[in-house]
């Protein structure tokens, strides 16, 4: 298994998702940069700004998964590539396990990573900038430490759930496409609040797309290529 994730990784090139990922990291410090400087509409302490930076790190990589998962199925099923693989003497359920658990593991790894890079650099901003004046307190950091574990595995199976859209026609517009609806609808404000924001709501939708993968797996032995 770790033989074929490897070789499914050459396919994405990890060069090419660190500089993706940096430049992603730097727009969304950027714009929350930029939130934090309005007087009027800013953060008013550090729970919110924590939680602005995981929702906009969550969106972004999410989003982002669904190009991984065109690139490494959706596009091998479509252009008939994924018909040649299974050919080979390898297990079709091994195979399409390695390419989501890619997709799966650096969703996890972005959402953390990205959002504790970002933190930080917001946390080092504010201490010269001055955004507002309540201090980071060490209950705060462990609160948010626990919600982005929990919200990183939900992150991990919301990204697959776009696979169901995609594979009804083998489209990757479709797939990211549906994407970006998922997060749109989970993210969109309503009255200062959102659906992301009761963690209920992206834990169900992980298990989903938990699911999604898992009935994947499971049909594709029998799936008419």
């Amino acid at each position: 298994m770790l033989h074929l994730v490897r070789l499914e990784l050459r396919k994405v090139k990890l060069g090419g998702i660190v500089r993706t990922s940096a430049l992603t990291l730097l727009g969304v410090l950027g714009f929350v940069l930029l939130i934090g400087s309005d007087e009027a509409e800013g953060f008013k302490n550090y729970e919110e700004a924590l939680t602005i930076i995981e929702m906009l790190v969550r969106i972004a990589f999410i989003i982002y998964a669904s190009v991984l998962l065109s690139k490494l199925v959706v596009e091998e099923y479509r252009n008939q590539t994924m018909a040649l693989l299974f050919t080979y003497p390898i297990s079709r359920k091994k195979l399409l396990l390695a390419k989501l658990l890619i997709v799966g593991a650096i969703t996890f790894a972005m959402v953390v990573i990205g959002t504790v890079l970002v933190s930080v650099g917001f946390y080092l901003f504010n201490e010269k900038l001055h955004y507002f004046a309540a201090p980071l307190t060490t209950d705060i950091v462990k609160t948010q430490a626990i919600h982005l574990v929990v919200n990183g595995i939900a992150s991990a199976g919301m990204a697959l759930v776009p696979l169901f859209f995609g594979m009804l026609r083998k489209s990757v517009p479709t797939t990211i496409v549906s994407s970006i609806l998922i997060v749109a609808l989970v993210n969109a404000s309503n009255n200062g609040s959102s659906l992301g924001e009761n963690i209920a709501v992206p834990i169900t939708l992980g298990v989903i797309g938990f699911f999604v993968a898992y009935l994947s797996i499971r049909n594709v032995e029998h799936a008419d290529l």
